[in-house]
């Protein structure tokens, strides 16, 4: 009898055993090949250089060790010799995408992202996992973009539209010690939201100042007792200021009167501030409204992680029985309202809010660009906003999102121009991570990884974010 329980025990065990390693492993492909080759000469394509908006034809680019060594027409240099070369058949070749807001809870968001084009993000809500993952990344144990991350979200205690995953504070001082407490985990940038209070954003404002951190994030309005002007956020040096619908809830208190627009970005304009719009995620709300639900279930959404879908369900419900048209009024002066930051000359970002509120990784970046080309921006703008502007706010100007010598070998092969039709992203042939090459098949299967998020990951990593922060 001892001995028929003892087998059953051991047979549970390994049942146990197996699930779990099948739920934590990644995919495989994610997993990087053994070669290391970052070495190409890629030909026959005609380069799109965003700083410049010149398309230059029948050129070829040097990489080397994961940088551009060289790019051209005519003779190519010595170091090419030897090197795997790539004939790009004419095609367009232009820096890779970067997505300066997502929101990343497993390593299968990342496949989703470059699978699209996207090399690098900016993760805005820190958990303890991010960091390890940034230095795996660095290391080349796993594919992926290129991850930068804030640390956890600082918020006042009891703040409106708080959740659990903000690190809430109570005045200066407990400010202060998360700051700190989060500088020393290893973050060096910091996302600041909504409802702090007038002693708490001063008080993180400083410490950053004096830790050499950064700090973006919401408009930060204050407390009903103790309400902040938006010039507060203006001239609190965030690198930038998130979401339009933010800005215009809390800047115009959600009037449409269009003078007021222009003379708010006006505002915006004169105190430098950069503004990361991040329409698409808004947009996915107001389609849900539309739809009755039908947008939550869209193709696109099968790599959605379960498990913040089970925390969103709730919310999603309460938008498809929402019986009025103001979202969809409110989408279309959002996207106004940023032609108008353009037109003011506020530079703009490409954000996306992805891995919440129905916004899946990549293909969202896409979409984000096509909608500031409605809001009156040019495909070759909105490309600069994903690239140019991006590597700037992450003080990573001539590093990424550049076409240069020395800059880093992030790039991505699209048919047709861009530059005349911002929908032809979706056309990827090819995108090179790091001198990483990854053809169409490459893409195909990163893209069905992505389908694949890790429900034991994620609740395992939600965990140790809540007493991390506790």
């Amino acid at each position: 009898m001892l001995r028929t329980i003892l087998v059953v025990v051991a047979v549970l065990l390994a049942g146990v055993t197996a699930f779990i390693v099948s739920a934590w492993q990644i995919p495989a492909a994610m997993q990087p090949d053994r070669d290391g080759n970052r070495s190409w000469l890629i030909e026959n394509a005609v380069l799109l250089d965003p700083a410049t908006g010149a398309a230059r034809p029948e050129a070829s680019v040097l990489v080397v060790d994961g940088r551009i060594e060289w790019l051209g027409s005519g003779t190519v240099p010595a170091a090419a010799d030897g090197v795997n070369r790539i004939d790009a058949q004419g095609r367009t070749l232009l820096p890779g995408l970067i997505d300066v807001h997502v929101h990343v809870f497993d390593e299968t968001d990342l496949a989703a992202g470059l699978s699209h084009g996207v090399t690098t993000v900016r993760n805005m809500g820190g958990m303890p996992f991010h960091l390890p993952l940034v230095e795996r990344l660095a290391r080349d144990d796993i594919l992926g973009p290129r991850l930068i991350t804030t640390g956890p979200i600082l918020n006042e205690t009891g703040g409106r539209n708080g959740n659990d995953l903000h690190e809430a504070v109570a005045g200066a001082e407990e400010a202060r010690a998360a700051v700190r407490r989060q500088y020393a985990a290893g973050f060096r940038h910091l996302k600041v939201y909504s409802n702090l209070s007038r002693e708490s954003f001063a008080a993180i404002r400083d410490e950053a100042a004096a830790l050499g951190m950064t700090m973006s994030g919401h408009p930060v309005e204050g407390t009903e007792a103790d309400p902040l002007a938006f010039e507060a956020s203006l001239d609190a040096g965030l690198r930038t200021l998130e979401h339009a619908e933010s800005i215009v809830w809390y800047g115009l208190d959600d009037d449409t009167d269009p003078d007021r627009m222009r003379a708010l970005a006006r505002q915006i304009a004169a105190s430098g501030t950069v503004v990361d719009p991040t329409l698409v995620v808004h947009e996915n709300l107001a389609r849900i409204v539309e739809t009755g639900g039908a947008h939550i279930t869209r193709p696109e959404m099968d790599g959605y992680n379960p498990v913040i879908a089970g925390f969103e369900r709730e919310g999603w419900a309460f938008w498809s029985d929402y019986q009025h048209d103001d979202r969809t009024r409110m989408q279309a002066f959002y996207v106004a309202f940023t032609g108008a930051l353009h037109e003011a000359g506020v530079p703009l970002t490409v954000g996306t809010d992805s891995g919440v509120m129905v916004s899946p990784h990549g293909v969202s970046t896409l979409r984000e660009m096509e909608i500031l080309v409605e809001a009156g921006l040019t495909p070759l703008e909105a490309i600069q906003a994903a690239t140019l502007n991006g590597a700037d706010v992450l003080g990573m100007d001539g590093q990424i999102g550049c076409l240069a010598v020395g800059c880093a070998a992030d790039l991505i092969l699209v048919d047709g121009d861009p530059t005349q039709d911002i929908s032809r992203l979706h056309d990827l042939e090819a995108v090179m991570r790091d001198g990483r090459w990854f053809d169409r098949d490459r893409l195909d299967d990163l893209s069905e990884a992505a389908t694949h998020p890790s429900s034991l990951r994620t609740w395992w990593r939600l965990g140790q974010h809540q007493l991390a922060i506790r």
